[in-house]
């Protein structure tokens, strides 16, 4: 039995605006669109030619991303659509339409746009949507300093704001790849949309910062795939027969070849002893145990661990081994016990059939432990309560939030609770 309909419910028992899902990408209905930007509906325009390579001052580039993924400041974001684009994203906002996007007073036109979320966190536009923001939909190798792709959280499953910024902290912290954030005040044709927290696209310039001197590996997006027509769902593990339904994000196609490996890997591995062992030449088990233990300690139940959700994974082009990139924290910072799953019997099969070979249960363990001395709790609360204070009035005054006032500020205390105390509970899980 699938472990979706289970974490749905219980999430409606705690909260009507509440529901399991999201993305930071939503791969299937980011395929191209053959529509062409002159025959969108109130454009005249054509789209660039791509033919000719932009030059790209790559050092000043980052010098501008690192100014702007911070928490210490809220950007201002507005976005301009013409009348027939907005009645068009309305009607549909899963497909594309194009406006004019500001970042700071920086304008950029003619940019792709359209709304993100699943089965919990897609809003209407009339509400208080996520955004996705393709810079190059339309104008062939527009960035904005370098980003290809600018994506907007609406928070509406998590009343605090803050569970994006901090569990994204604490992979990058320990050297993973994952995504910088900073918070925006959003307008949508000069009406007040409120606070959002922006995040980096999990993409092939992220991976760059990881992997500086390496060609793009190829990256998937292992989020469930979902039929806005009939309401079925097929959640994505290895060796579950749906090879071919993790969408490549960058990269080379080869139909899904790498993906195909590592799940005859994990079908053809013993159960038991030697699992680790013959597994080994396709994931890097160091990092993907850092992962693991990681998405314990944030509490991310959405994850691929325990729900087989809201991961990408990247192959490196340098030995081909598969590592992992988290993605989407609204169900995180949330305790296992309490939504009926635990996370010494994880649900995704590459980690659950690690635990039953002893040699990979103790590199785990040791793993955790390992993470565990690594976690800087007393900065990652300082940290929390710089944001909070940033945030408090415009979250306070955010006229589109679905959380009441005293459930922002009581998610936020739980979060610095979950900082000081979760040490002691990962350390109880494992015996160390």
């Amino acid at each position: 039995m699938s472990l979706f309909p289970l974490l749905l419910s219980l999430a409606c028992l705690q909260s009507t605006t509440i529901g399991i899902g999201g993305d930071n990408g939503d791969s299937a209905a980011d395929a191209p669109r053959d529509t062409a930007i002159d025959e969108l509906p109130g454009n005249t325009d054509t789209a660039v030619d791509t033919d000719e390579p932009i030059e790209r001052d790559r050092a000043a580039e980052a010098v501008w991303q690192d100014e702007f993924f911070v928490n210490t400041t809220i950007h201002q974001i507005e976005v301009t659509l013409d009348e027939d684009n907005y009645r068009a994203l309305r009607r549909d906002g899963h497909s594309f339409a194009v406006a004019d996007l500001t970042v700071d007073g920086e304008t950029l036109s003619s940019v792709g746009i359209r709304l993100r979320g699943k089965i919990g966190s897609y809003r209407e536009l009339s509400q208080k949507p996520k955004f996705k923001f393709d810079l190059n939909e339309y104008v062939g190798e527009q960035r904005l300093h370098g980003l290809k792709t600018v994506l907007l959280n609406n928070s509406v499953v998590d009343c605090s704001y803050l569970k994006e910024p901090i569990g994204y902290q604490v992979f990058r912290d320990a050297g993973l790849p994952a995504s910088r954030t900073s918070f925006a005040h959003v307008e949508v044709n000069g009406e007040n949309y409120g606070l959002y927290v922006v995040i980096e696209a999990p993409d092939s310039e992220l991976l760059r910062v990881v992997h500086p001197d390496e060609d793009e590996g190829n990256l998937y997006d292992g989020k469930y795939v979902y039929d806005w027509n009939t309401g079925n769902y097929t959640l994505l593990d290895f060796a579950a027969n749906v090879d071919s339904l993790y969408a490549l994000e960058e990269g080379t196609d080869v139909e899904n070849a790498d993906i195909v490996a590592v799940s005859d890997a994990v079908w053809d591995a013993p159960r038991g002893a030697g699992y680790a062992a013959a597994v080994d030449p396709f994931v890097d088990w160091r990092q993907w145990h850092t992962a693991w233990a990681l998405e314990q300690w944030t509490g991310h139940l959405d994850g691929y661990q325990m729900n087989r959700n809201n991961y990408r994974v990247y192959f490196r082009p340098s030995d081909g081994k598969m590592e992992y990139v988290p993605t989407d924290f609204d169900y995180a910072f949330l305790s296992d016990g309490g939504w009926g799953v635990w996370w010494t019997g994880p649900l995704g099969v590459l980690s659950a059939r690690c635990l039953i070979d002893a040699d990979c249960a103790d590199a785990h363990r040791a793993s955790v432990a390992e993470m565990l001395a690594g976690i800087d709790a007393t900065a990652l609360r300082a940290k929390l309560a710089a944001m909070k204070a940033l945030i408090e009035d415009e979250a306070g005054d955010d006229p589109r939030r679905e959380c009441g006032t005293s459930d922002v500020w009581a998610t936020q205390s739980y979060l610095d609770s979950w900082i000081s105390g979760r040490d002691a509970q990962v350390r109880a899980t494992w015996g160390i």
